[in-house]
């Protein structure tokens, strides 16, 4: 048993992935592993020496080009840091019969950071932002105002790119000094920023990334966002 034991981890041990043969349009051929694939470039290990380098995978030919593609595609990582800002576009106001109404404009603006020092291409970032409806009593919920999506072609490594999202419209009432409600009651409504969640999708759709100002705003934010789009499709 301790035989077969030890003959098996001999195996785990000595037995690698088997090196590709790479050719040039030349015919020139070279026998190595891949380690890492990022943008057109390739890092190969070769079989003859061990020695590392890194070669343009335009160099080979169509075949190993293809093979390289989707060997980086299959292996991509990736790394974000996501922050935001709050930015007031506007507000109207409005005076009747004792109550002041006034509408308030806001938007964020997303930045979205490639913590890599890889290129990144062909993202989605989809987004969801909440409004809290606040009656005077602190206690209310935040659900989603607006969703929206923007398309990333290319993002250099360690490299920022801001959008802006849909607009946000935060209603507030109050009355007037020496007024009341006829319950007695002064009331007040005040809505808030309830929040904002980001998912962030490679070219296939397979989520690479999500974030969120409260964690628990990622579970409302599911499905496919506002058809329309953010006011800024294209990122800066």
């Amino acid at each position: 048993m301790k035989t077969s034991l030890l003959f098996s981890l001999c195996l785990l041990v000595t037995t690698a992935l088997p090196a590709r043969e790479f050719t040039d349009p030349q015919g020139r051929k070279l026998e190595a592993e891949v380690v890492s694939v990022t943008g057109g470039q390739a890092v190969l290990k070769r079989t003859a020496d061990g020695r590392a380098m890194t070669v343009n995978i335009a160099t080979f030919s169509e075949a190993d080009q293809k093979f390289l593609k989707e060997f980086g595609e299959a292996n991509q990582k990736y790394g974000f840091e996501v922050k935001y800002t709050k930015k007031k576009l506007g507000e109207t106001k409005q005076k009747q019969f004792g109550v002041t109404a006034e509408d308030e404009r806001w938007t964020y603006k997303i930045e979205i950071k490639n913590k890599l020092s890889t290129p990144l291409s062909d993202l989605r970032v989809d987004y969801w932002c909440f409004r809290k409806a606040d009656e005077g009593k602190g206690k209310g919920s935040a659900r989603i105002e607006t969703s929206g999506s923007t398309k990333i072609d290319s993002l250099a490594g360690a490299a920022s790119t801001t959008l802006e999202t849909n607009e946000i419209i935060l209603h507030k009432e109050k009355l007037d000094g020496g007024f009341y409600y006829s319950d007695g009651t002064r009331g007040q409504q005040a809505d808030a920023m309830g929040g904002l969640a980001v998912r962030i999708f490679d070219k296939k759709g397979n989520e690479v990334h999500k974030w969120a100002t409260k964690d628990d705003l990622l579970a409302a934010a599911v499905g496919k966002p506002m058809a329309n789009g953010s006011n800024g499709d294209k990122p800066k």
